[in-house]
């Protein structure tokens, strides 16, 4: 995902890197051999060429902390956090401006587990520049108003994390994870039809997630049930459609052959319906409320649809 510069959604969401810089070798300094080796996808290399760049007072100040921020970044890769930190907070010393260099410091301080002090370096980035482009080839922006949200999720502030998403999306709505974090947020504040219009979004940008269909399913059938009354068939429809998208590109879903398996009970679908509890209670043996729909739809004679009932 291009939009963070390194992303755990909440579910999700969401694959975790954080923003690179390219540098490019100026005619007098560090060797063109040093910025190559900065700019590497190795770890060990790049911490040996950025510490030749940073070592060469000739190179400028701002050239330095760009590759600060690259060694930082190779640090942390190789689970060194310590130093990442303060290679961030010296590439930030000699360029208050480097706005990566506060977004990847504040994205260990969330992962910390200290929101508050990530969310004071997210928004000193936000301040100077809030779509930073990551200077990677083919990497994209850094969408730190969605970093930010993120921050502010951890620490259960879901109204201002929804508020940075709302400005998250304004900026990139074309990126299907920021739609499917602010429904992750907005569900969690049990606001399920809200979060309807995002998943919608984000299936459209994304059609190969899986779990967006799943959700989207379920909140679908959950609607479908609560309100039968009010809600039309092709409700139940579209949950089942979904649903089985859902399975089709992740076999693996017990959670969405389950909610099918509800929805076919719903829509007078005996057999589907346990065939689909079935195929839950294989993938999850453990689980008690598949397990009691397994049973109380398992079919008695041993026919076709009895081997679907065993999970074969």
């Amino acid at each position: 995902m291009n939009t963070f510069s390194r992303l755990i959604i909440a579910g999700a969401l969401m694959s975790p890197l954080l923003a690179p810089l390219t540098l490019a070798a100026p005619a007098f300094a560090a060797t063109r051999q040093a910025h190559e080796d900065c700019d590497a996808d190795d770890p060990d290399r790049n911490i040996a060429g950025c510490t030749r760049i940073i070592d060469d007072i000739g190179e400028g100040a701002k050239m330095r902390s760009i590759a600060l921020v690259g060694r930082g970044l190779a640090y942390d890769a190789k689970g060194d956090r310590e130093r990442a930190g303060q290679d961030f907070t010296a590439a930030i010393a000699l360029d208050p401006k480097n706005v990566l260099a506060y977004n990847d410091r504040a994205i260990l301080w969330r992962e910390k587990g200290d929101p508050d002090r990530a969310i004071v370096d997210f928004t000193r980035a936000i301040e100077i520049e809030a779509l930073p482009h990551s200077d990677l080839p083919g990497s994209g922006h850094v969408n730190i108003y969605a970093n930010r949200g993120l921050a502010w999720q951890a620490k259960g502030d879901l109204d201002r994390a929804l508020a940075d998403f709302d400005a998250a999306i304004k900026l990139d709505p074309a990126d299907a994870s920021l739609h499917e974090i602010r429904a992750s947020i907005l569900m969690e504040r049990h606001q399920d039809a809200r979060a309807l219009p995002d998943l919608d979004a984000a299936i459209r940008l994304n059609p190969s997630r899986a779990d967006n269909f799943a959700t989207r399913g379920m909140i679908r059938y959950d609607q479908y049930a609560h309100n039968s009354r009010w809600v039309e068939q092709r409700d139940l429809d579209g949950a089942i459609s979904d649903l089985t998208e859902a399975v089709t590109l992740d076999p693996t879903n017990a959670d969405a052959y389950y909610t099918r398996g509800l929805a076919f009970v719903m829509d007078g679908k005996r057999d589907l319906a346990a065939a689909d509890f079935a195929r839950a209670a294989k993938l999850k043996p453990d689980d008690a409320q598949i397990a009691r729909m397994h049973k109380q739809y398992m079919p008695r004679s041993g026919g076709p649809s009895g081997a679907l009932a065993a999970g074969k």
